[in-house]
């Protein structure tokens, strides 16, 4: 007989467990995530980005005033103001014409003397009295003169005869043979002014020009300058180092020949007062750089200011206070700097590289951009600010 064994039927049954291939599925993709994690990790920290800018130099001026004052407020520089008045005179000679004058037909010349009286008494000379020089040219007065014993009178005179051989210099002596001739070395004339006749002398002559006398005044005029400067450097004891303006408030020229008029010799003279401001250059300097400093836009730099292009003028003195009003201008160079907003890491980051070449380039102040990546087959920024190195030159 046979034996029927049977198994028990429960309603639930318990999983089967998973094959073995599903763990190494999830392992092994695990590993690739973390890998490809790492992997862009150690790429994005490897990128490495150097963004080089040229930028130009660009030029700023400022128009300003300065207050000089030796007590100075905070709105006033240091300094001193001291003035004067100062003189040079000279004589000049006159120089011979360069070429000598169109030839003319000879006439009758004339001139001036001076006729002197060394005798005892006085002695009348009639209109046409005769003067006559040493060889033999004769001259006639041109009107009746008296002159007092010790004393003399100037007339004019005429040559007797046309000629070019009566025209003589001055200085030169004359006799009156109408006088007797014991009285020929009392009483005698000299000629003070060349005699010439109505066309001029026909040799070279020494005729005072309007570019002789203008040369003459600045000649005086720089002398006097000169004068002033180390007369009101000591009169006002400044600092060898300081910077000085000197104003001429007032100016005088004067002369004692005039234009055309036949002499070797004239006098010159010129009268200048002047004013002068003394003051430290470094505390100049430093109000022109914060003035020009205000007018920077943010980021830009300011170049050193050279001292020696700028200008100075002079508006206003009072010498009795030791106060002053400078107008001054000046220039520096100006460029932008790291420091400028336009240049933050953060509008560049991830960027690709010719974006940041076009974007950058178009800013004012900026000549050239060049970007420099690590690994150079990259062609974005890096995304971290701190993988960007920006260069200012």
């Amino acid at each position: 007989m046979a034996i029927k064994i049977s198994r028990p039927t429960h309603r639930g049954s318990f999983p089967q467990p998973p094959a073995p291939t599903l763990f190494r599925n999830i392992a092994v993709t695990f590993v690739l995530i973390t890998v490809v994690v790492i992997g862009i990790a150690l790429w994005t920290s490897s990128v490495r980005a150097k963004v080089v800018v040229q930028v130009t130099k660009e030029p700023v001026s400022v128009d300003t005033v300065i207050d000089i004052s030796p007590s100075p407020t905070s709105q006033q520089i240091k300094g001193r103001v001291v003035n004067g008045t100062f003189v040079k005179a000279k004589e000049f000679e006159v120089q011979e014409s360069a070429a000598p004058p169109t030839p003319v037909e000879p006439t009758k010349t004339s001139g001036r003397v001076k006729i002197i009286n060394n005798y005892s008494k006085d002695q009348p000379l009639v209109v046409n009295t005769r003067i006559l020089t040493a060889d033999n040219k004769l001259f006639r007065i041109d009107k009746s003169v008296n002159v007092p014993s010790g004393g003399s009178v100037e007339v004019d005179a005429t040559s007797d005869k046309e000629g070019f051989e009566f025209e003589i210099g001055s200085g030169v002596r004359l006799i009156i043979p109408g006088l007797w001739e014991g009285l020929q070395d009392k009483i005698y004339a000299e000629t003070i002014t060349q005699f010439t006749g109505e066309g001029g002398i026909s040799g070279p002559r020494r005729i005072v020009t309007a570019d002789a006398i203008a040369k003459a005044h600045e000649e005086l005029y720089a002398a006097a300058l000169d004068q002033a400067k180390e007369t009101l450097v000591l009169e006002a004891g400044a600092d060898p180092s300081w910077e000085s303006v000197f104003l001429v408030t007032e100016s005088q020229k004067q002369s004692n020949a005039a234009v055309g008029q036949n002499i070797d010799m004239f006098l010159a003279q010129v009268k200048v007062t002047v004013t002068a401001v003394f003051f430290p250059k470094e505390d100049v300097a430093a109000f022109i750089r914060t003035r020009l400093s205000e007018k920077l836009p943010d980021g830009y730099h300011l170049s050193d200011i050279d001292l020696e292009k700028i200008l100075f003028r002079l508006e206003e003195a009072d010498d009795s206070k030791g106060t002053a009003r400078l107008a001054v201008t000046a220039e520096a160079e100006s460029q932008l700097t790291g420091n400028s907003p336009a240049f933050k890491k953060d509008l560049i980051v991830g960027l690709p590289v010719d974006e940041v070449i076009r974007k950058w380039s178009a800013l004012d102040g900026v000549e050239q951009v060049d970007v420099e990546l690590h690994p150079s087959w990259v062609h974005r920024l890096p995304s971290m600010k701190d993988k960007i190195i920006i260069e200012i030159q």
